[in-house]
């Protein structure tokens, strides 16, 4: 327990710059696509959706490096598609016992049946990234999506 507070700690201290170079990394990604104009992706995500989904439907990695690259930067895009839908943020899961524990996640989305969920866009991109190709980016948002909206279980 004590090195997972320890990387709690860690990450929490380091979140402004991981937050800021997520953004300069999502724009320099959907530019490096060819999708343009590239920063507008930083207020209209949900637009952008669809120009990713071609982009990276038979996208390859070459490597494992390439790979971390590639994981990552859809992460990024995917946790602002949702920040931006449902007005939520990014920040570090600090509840103690949960599955996402010091992981940057996006949550606290004030408009959904299931508020106190949180998504790792990290996950997300993992499994969407590790998929057969061709792969759609919309089955893995929809799927997100259906989660978000679903009412929380009753206890």
């Amino acid at each position: 327990m004590r090195d997972e507070n320890l990387l709690l700690a860690r990450r929490q201290a380091e979140f402004e710059d991981f937050y800021k170079g997520l953004l300069a990394a999502l724009v320099d990604f959907v530019d490096r696509l060819g999708i343009r104009p590239a920063h507008e992706v930083l207020n209209h995500a949900q637009q952008f959706a669809p120009h990713l989904e071609t982009a990276l439907c038979d996208l390859a990695p070459a490597d494992e490096d390439d790979r971390t690259w590639l994981l990552t930067r859809v992460a990024y895009f995917v946790g602002e598609f949702f920040v931006q839908k449902h007005k939520g943020c990014w920040y570090v899961c600090d509840v103690n016992g949960a599955k996402y524990f010091a992981r940057y996640v996006v949550g606290r989305f004030p408009r959904v049946p299931n508020g106190g969920i949180m998504v790792d866009p990290f996950e997300v991109a993992q499994v969407f990234v590790d998929s057969a190709r061709p792969r759609r980016l919309s089955d893995f948002l929809e799927e997100v999506e259906t989660a978000l909206m679903s009412k929380p279980p009753l206890h």
